[in-house]
């Protein structure tokens, strides 16, 4: 395979890994609200903001926030991989057309 289509493929891979990460990052981002409510409902207290405030505490609630941010970080490492990865062609095309140019000097 020429080194342009390996790059290309290293390219995809790397978007479509990011990809994955940020959707499973913005999944659980969503359902943050929706347990957030199943927990509220679940509450034997009188007032809501004593409700809110046990559903916060809850260990279910603490592990998917854990669980939330985690996948954050990881969808932000792979939009750092992604961006390199542009960076990196970016780099390459400059130096191809210096190369072009450089040739056309001669």
């Amino acid at each position: 395979m020429p080194d342009i289509e390996v790059a290309l493929k290293n390219a995809s891979d790397t978007a479509h890994e990011y990809a994955r990460l940020d959707g499973e990052a913005r999944r659980l981002e969503k359902m943050e609200k929706i347990l957030f409510s199943e927990l509220v409902n679940q509450c034997d207290e009188s007032s809501v903001a004593k409700c809110e405030h046990w559903a916060r505490g809850h260990v279910t609630y603490k592990d998917h926030v854990s669980k939330m941010v985690d996948a954050r970080t990881k969808a932000n490492l792979g939009k750092a991989d992604w961006d390199v990865t542009q960076m990196k062609f970016e780099a390459w095309r400059t130096q191809q057309a210096t190369t072009r140019a450089e040739m056309n000097l001669r």
